[in-house]
């Protein structure tokens, strides 16, 4: 890295000269420290690194939750609102009460003193999540861990949409324009805002700064908001459409006719007719009942839906022009079918109107053209990283892992760093500093190497909980308290290429040029600049280890005949 000048403006990003922001800091000697002093600054370090690391898997790029445990008080701000109640053990027992709050309370009232079958969608959701939620209580009011309902999800959900849009910006306006729709007894304006709260909770997750286009009654000619990406300062006009049911239930998409019904291109030529000064984005909700099971290939409603996209790319205005290119995203969020069921989670497929290169089904010949369509569509390959990645609710306040919300007085949970007492083999207990570990998933246990204050080291086991288990598939990378990153699965031949890339970019071209020494073209390989380097390199190697997985599943394909 190259020094920085004491006149230039400092890499922190404060526009001050380096010499009075950070070049002003003096350097710690290490040597001038008590002994041990370094080691516990560094662990200390790296445990908050890893916190804000996974609050940022948890709650997405956005602002965070900002709470504090005040005099026996769970204190929650929400935009510039505070508020407060010792009952919140839990960021969902917040988002609970706040959305039931802001609801209006005669409004939830009068709701809840209807039969079940009669109330509102929402409040229906809530009944039934509420009786699911005492099976995960024992008598004395522990709690334990259970799985996520389709009730659960559905009102637990739709609560932090309306927190994130409350939360960001001048979000509060717009949240209270949402309630008032949402709290309709018209299905389509009931059933059309929840799934725009869905699409804003989206964008503000990825880091987008939403400005509104309506604060008031809703507008035929103007398109929801308009999302700003604050890496780039990219602005896109959003328009939602949803489709909308009656009841709880639709037929799957299973036939040519259940197909039309989705009625994705007629939405996207609506949506599109709308004016709007920045880039397109539509988001259409199908809402329909049946979950794909093949995320690799497009089936059911998402080839339905792709086509009908495509099928409208010739569509004309009334004026004979074409519609705008747009990106759109294309939802189904199969929970509100199955209230009684496991979480189905949401699906999303990502397609290009006019837009030829991006979509799911697009081929890009080799590596170097796949780099430069994610940069010409950087910021909505960030959004739909986020949707992937963001999923999940925040079940605590402060990035910590859900485990700690069902540990009653259990074993502390183990951190890179830490001393803790562990068996020498000769049955006494000795302190002992953690310095990495690893979980066997079969064993139920995590194995840690400790340095013992002798300077040797020995293995001790602890055994883990379900939740715990839980809790490492989730944040494999911070679960020791120390990020940790770990190898991820890289089945395709684009996966393979993305792992070496992130090593190899780095490499300088001289290096690069070594590790393709013999390769036959390398006088043409001489003529190219590091970057290019980097990617042919990465290919190749790609290229030979799904050779290495060919042979390997040819080996056992002769060795086991079917």
């Amino acid at each position: 890295m190259a020094k920085v000048g004491r006149n230039q403006p400092c890499p922190c990003g404060s526009s001050i000269k380096y010499k009075r922001c950070h070049g002003a800091i003096p350097t710690q000697d290490k040597s001038a420290l008590p002994p041990g002093v370094w080691a516990d600054i560094e662990r200390s370090r790296r445990q908050v690194e890893a916190v804000q690391h996974r609050r940022q898997q948890q709650q997405g790029l956005g602002r965070p939750i900002i709470s504090e445990q005040i005099s026996g008080l769970r204190v929650v701000a929400v935009g510039s609102r505070l508020y407060h109640s010792s009952k919140w053990r839990t960021f969902h027992d917040f988002l609970r009460d706040y959305l039931l709050g802001s609801l209006g309370p005669d409004w939830a009232n009068a709701e809840q003193a209807k039969t079940i079958d009669k109330r509102h969608p929402i409040m229906r959701w809530y009944a039934r999540a509420s009786e699911q939620a005492k099976s995960l209580q024992t008598a004395n009011g522990t709690m334990i861990s259970g799985p996520m309902t389709g009730a659960m999800r559905a009102f637990v959900n739709l609560a932090y949409n309306i927190y994130l849009i409350a939360h960001h910006g001048e979000g509060q306006a717009m949240a209270d324009v949402y309630l008032r729709r949402l709290r309709s007894a018209r299905t389509d304006d009931f059933t059309g805002a929840l799934f725009e709260t869905y699409a804003a909770a989206a964008f503000l997750k990825a880091d987008f700064k939403l400005s509104y286009e309506e604060t008031a009654p809703r507008s035929t000619s103007c398109v929801e908001f308009v999302a700003k990406w604050q890496t780039t300062g990219e602005q896109f006009s959003v328009e939602v459409k949803s489709r909308v049911h009656g009841g709880d239930a639709l037929p799957p998409v299973d036939d040519a006719g259940e197909a039309k019904r989705l009625r994705v291109g007629a939405k996207l030529v609506k949506a599109l007719s709308k004016e709007a000064e920045h880039t397109r984005v539509v988001m259409i909700e199908v809402n329909v009942p049946d979950r794909l099971v093949d995320d690799d290939r497009l089936q059911g409603w998402a080839a339905a839906a792709v086509s009908q996209i495509r099928g409208n790319e010739t569509a004309t205005r009334s004026d004979g022009s074409l519609y705008a290119p747009a990106y759109v995203f294309v939802t189904n969020h199969t929970f509100h079918h199955d209230l009684a069921g496991p979480d189905g989670g949401m699906q999303l497929v990502a397609e290009g109107f006019r837009i030829p290169d991006f979509g799911p089904e697009v081929r890009y010949e080799g590596y170097a053209a796949i780099l430069a369509a994610r940069e010409r569509h950087a910021a909505m390959m960030a959004l739909i990283a986020s949707i992937r990645t963001h999923y999940e609710i925040p079940a605590t306040f402060d990035g910590e892992m859900q485990a700690s919300l069902t540990a009653n007085g259990g074993t502390p949970p183990l951190r890179i760093g830490e001393r803790y007492l562990v068996p020498d083999g000769g049955g006494v207990d000795v302190p002992g500093r953690l310095e990495s570990a690893v979980v066997l998933e079969t064993e139920r246990l995590a194995y840690g190497i400790y340095e013992l204050d002798d300077g040797k080291r020995i293995i001790a086991t602890n055994p883990m909980t379900t939740e715990e288990l839980d809790d490492y598939h989730r944040y494999p990378d911070t679960f020791f308290g120390a990020i940790t990153p770990t190898p991820g699965s890289a089945r395709t031949f684009v996966d393979k290429c993305d792992f070496l890339f992130k090593t190899y970019q780095h490499s300088t071209r001289e290096k690069l040029l070594e590790f393709m020494a013999a390769a036959e073209d390398i006088d043409h390989l001489r003529q190219l600049d590091r970057r290019d380097l980097a990617i042919i390199y990465c290919e190749r190697m790609a290229h030979a280890m799904k050779a290495d997985e060919d042979r390997v599943v040819g080996r056992k394909s002769d060795a086991n005949p079917a």
